[in-house]
């Protein structure tokens, strides 16, 4: 997903601004005119931002110190397997 947005977001960004027409003119062809490069650009950033805030919400819901713990070491300690 971020592979696909970060780019959109880039190549969008450029597509806005005037001084991209000389050096990429298809760019404004590709996206089909500045408006629409607007709005995919905005709903890009605004799915790049919900996807932020879904993930630190699992982290923070699942117990942030046995996630990091296991995002560092790859090892997941469950309640059972204590002795």
């Amino acid at each position: 997903m971020i592979g696909v947005l970060l780019p959109t977001m880039i190549l969008t960004g450029l597509t806005m601004s005037p001084g991209m027409d000389a050096i990429l003119p298809w760019l404004v062809t590709l996206f089909q005119g500045r408006q629409s490069a607007r709005t995919i650009h905005f709903i890009a950033a605004i799915s790049l931002c919900c996807s932020f805030f879904v993930h630190v919400a699992m982290v923070l819901l699942a117990g942030p110190i046995n996630e990091l713990r296991s995002m560092i070491t790859g090892k997941f300690r469950s309640i059972r397997s204590r002795p």
